[in-house]
This record gives structure tokens, C-alpha cells and sequence, in this order.
């Protein structure tokens, strides 16, 4: 696939022209993240809202049905759901990795197996957090582990 890029004065509009064979799922990722206006989550901490980037957040997790954003240095509350959160974080390769957590595949620095096919993965901080063997699978295409067929 052959792709230009033309850079344009500040007064004039940005605009991205396609043409592909097929819609697949990495263009509509693409597509997603050229479109995305925001691409932050609020999160509270001691009272405070705080603007968190999308990449800032190494994982989020549901526990006693409140979300929490981790980032490296900081725990913050979130008032969305964890489905809402999916759909956000989707494009910005985040994936379900158990019922009540999401995880940032940029943020892994290694996976190792564990017991019964589940998998642990240790993020940049150095913080271990357990895959289910359900979402084994996903994560590792999304590692590019996947076999080659």
C-alpha cells in the first residue's frame, strides 16, 4: 500500500482520502484514532479531576464495581462502566485480558506462563497482573504471538 503525506497550512482543514479494496479491522482502528477528538479519561484523585492520556494508562480494572485507571505512578477513579472504557480504549490497543480488567498492550515488558494455561504479564512498572485463559488467545495476536497459518 503506497501512502502520502502532504503537510497543510494551520488554516486549512486536515482531511485523510482512502482507497482501499476492503475495509478491514486495522483501517477502522486507524480510522478511529485519526477521528477521536479526545483521547484522554477523566480520573479523580484526592477530589481532583485529572486528564489521563489514553497511553498513560498501563491498565484499568473493576473492583467493588468502581473502575480504576493504573498509570505508572498513580490510581485514579473513573465514573464509567468498564464495557464504555473498552469502547474507548479499543483502537488505542487495549484489550480485555479477565471479566474485570483491561490492559494496555504497550505496556507489557514480558509475559510468562502460569498454572492451568493462564498467562502473567509484567508491565513497565514492573507490576505483574494475570491473564484468564479465555483472553489468552487475544492477547497473544495482539502480541503477534499467534500462529502462522
Amino acid at each position: 500500500m503506497k501512502s502520502r503525506v502532504e503537510i497543510v497550512e494551520v488554516d486549512q482543514e486536515e482531511s485523510v482520502h482512502l482507497k482501499i479494496h476492503e475495509l478491514t479491522g486495522t483501517i477502522e482502528k486507524a480510522l478511529a484514532l485519526l477521528t477521536e477528538k479526545e483521547n484522554f479519561l477523566l480520573g479523580e484523585l484526592n477530589g481532583e479531576m485529572y486528564r489521563i492520556p489514553f497511553l498513560n494508562v498501563l491498565y484499568v480494572e473493576v473492583v467493588d464495581k468502581r473502575s480504576y485507571l493504573y498509570t505508572k505512578g498513580q490510581v485514579y477513579q473513573s465514573n464509567e462502566k468498564l464495557y464504555q472504557l473498552e469502547e474507548k480504549l479499543l483502537p488505542y490497543n487495549f484489550l480485555r485480558i479477565s471479566k474485570s480488567m483491561l490492559l494496555n498492550v504497550e505496556a507489557i515488558l514480558s509475559v510468562s506462563p502460569m498454572l492451568s494455561g493462564r498467562l502473567e504479564a509484567t508491565l513497565l512498572n514492573h507490576e505483574r497482573v494475570a491473564i484468564s485463559r479465555k483472553y489468552v488467545p487475544a492477547l497473544k495476536k495482539g502480541l503477534g504471538m499467534g500462529r502462522k497459518e
